[in-house]
């Protein structure tokens, strides 16, 4: 029994040592990915970015980056507004729409997104 035991333990050393291993790469791809982003000389200021991320749309912004974009814009009574009338009325002063956020894409359309802006 005790060469079993040993070879277990062993073979069970090995694992640890593997799924460690593995876990230390996931990190640091996690890191990677959470990083500011520098853009590269590919990427040339934001008109770049707007393409890859897609056509803006107000109705998938939330209301405080609406009402953000009322302040910037200079547009006054828009505090009480609901987020029907905020892009009704971003969309009657000529605002252009952002991007889409982030948090509204999938996992994967952010990995092609990243691998698009560092290649």
């Amino acid at each position: 029994m005790g060469k079993i035991a040993e070879a277990l333990k062993a073979n069970l050393k090995e694992i640890a040592q593997s799924d460690a291993r593995a876990l230390r790469e996931i990190d640091n791809e996690l890191r990677k990915a959470s990083a500011p982003i520098q853009p590269n000389d590919a990427l040339k200021g934001r008109g770049q970015l707007d393409l890859l991320l897609g056509g803006g749309s107000f109705e998938k912004q939330t209301v405080s980056t609406l009402k953000k974009l009322c302040r910037e814009n200079k547009i006054k009574g828009y505090s009480k507004l609901k987020k029907p009338e905020l892009c009704k009325e971003l969309k009657k002063n000529g605002i252009t729409p952002p991007p889409p956020p982030l948090e509204s894409f999938s996992k994967k359309a952010l990995i092609q997104i990243i691998k698009q802006l560092t290649s």
